[in-house]
């Protein structure tokens, strides 16, 4: 291996290394293990896809899931939230979309949903926190909403921190105490034990005339933007062949680089 090779390769690994977080960039808590998400016969094809309220509507909470590489050996918890949920015009707070706890998955047990082979996971309880569907209220400027989905392992006898509660309940006609829920917070107190995670962006419609904005991490509308191929695979942004390939050109192109300056 040449040293101009070894260079481009470092730049290139490094470069290429984030993207294999399945959370957007800046989120916390981050994790590169993929879940797997799909609404009916229709998947995520990966972390970050755009799609559109019109799809989402009606669907309810999708099917979740784990890769067939992963064990399932516990009790999981999840959270969906909405980093972006719009208050007013100026001020952007995270909205609660629902915590569901109890999920659990068995590892001879895969499904298969379009070419998105995994191990589905589900939960008879009650959600903690009902189920809000993403519906990004109107804007003088589009936002783009990046709903995420993440996983946690479930702490034996887990209840929601008090500090968390205010925002569990569900009044159809005023969601308000969905916004500001910390996610840090929440994340702290199941063990900062995250499994897995995804996300998708929603664009908000844009508002027809200036008005001042309620309060509110979802209100209905219409989007016009795309909807999952159907016949597309969903694990995250890049496979995990691809991920292999990457992190074995920068061991290689760090051991290099360590023999040819040492």
């Amino acid at each position: 291996m040449s040293l101009h090779f070894a260079v481009i390769s470092l730049v290139w690994c490094l470069t290429a290394t984030p993207a294999l977080s399945q959370t957007f960039s800046g989120f916390e808590p981050a994790t590169s293990n993929p879940l797997i998400v799909a609404w009916e016969d229709t998947p995520l094809n990966y972390s970050g896809q755009l799609l559109s309220v019109d799809f989402l509507n009606g669907k309810g909470l999708p099917t979740v899931g784990l890769p067939t590489t992963a064990e399932c050996n516990g009790t999981y918890i999840l959270l969906v939230v909405d980093p972006d949920a719009i208050q007013g015009d100026i001020e952007t707070q995270a909205g609660l979309h629902t915590i569901q706890g109890n999920f659990t998955c068995d590892s001879g047990n895969i499904s298969t949903i379009s070419n998105t082979t995994f191990l589905p996971l589900s939960s008879e309880s009650e959600p903690l926190a009902p189920y809000i569907e993403p519906e990004p209220q109107a804007q003088e400027q589009v936002v783009t909403h990046r709903y995420t989905l993440l996983l946690f392992n479930q702490p034996d006898n887990y209840s929601v921190p008090n500090t968390l509660s205010y925002a569990l309940a569900l009044d159809p006609s005023d969601v308000t105490n969905r916004l500001n829920f910390n996610i840090p917070e929440f994340s702290e107190s199941v063990g900062d034990s995250i499994v897995a995670g995804t996300y998708f962006d929603v664009d908000s419609p844009k508002a027809e005339s200036t008005s001042t904005s309620t309060a509110t991490p979802s209100t209905p509308t219409a989007s016009a933007s795309s909807t999952p191929d159907s016949g597309a695979s969903g694990s995250g942004n890049l496979s995990g062949a691809m991920a292999i390939v990457i992190i074995a050109q920068c061991i290689i192109a760090v051991a290099y680089m360590g023999c040819v300056f040492s």
